[in-house]
């Protein structure tokens, strides 16, 4: 049973890893508000718990929604090649969820910001 969870947990970091390495829009999330994200820490340090929490939970949903949405496009991109409505409505609900991940993340930081000065 051990061995089983094992396996799922190497499948899911080798995802994260193929995420890092092939899709743009990962990486760019990934880095790019990472780096804003570390710089707001440092910027408005000290910081407390709470507030530390917020900021790195809303970071962490903006890369999840945006490996979900990766996942997504990339299956139906496979199931489907060509233009179809209803997967494009799919991916473009899917990409609002980044979006929506996103605006958290700015309204955290803006409450953080506000709080210290």
């Amino acid at each position: 049973m051990i061995k089983h969870y094992l396996e799922g947990f190497i499948h899911a970091i080798k995802g994260l890893e193929y995420a890092i390495l092939n899709e743009f829009g990962f990486r760019k999330q990934f880095y790019g508000i990472g780096v804003v994200v570390a710089a707001s820490i440092y910027l408005l340090t000290p910081l407390t718990d709470s507030e530390l929490i917020f900021i790195v939970l809303a970071f962490v949903l903006i890369l999840i929604t945006e490996l979900q949405n990766s996942a997504l496009e990339m299956a139906l991109n496979r199931l489907h090649p060509d233009l179809n409505e209803a997967i494009k409505i799919s991916k473009d609900m899917a990409a609002s969820a980044v979006l929506l991940a996103g605006l958290f993340l700015l309204f955290v930081l803006g409450v953080v910001a506000y709080s210290h000065f």
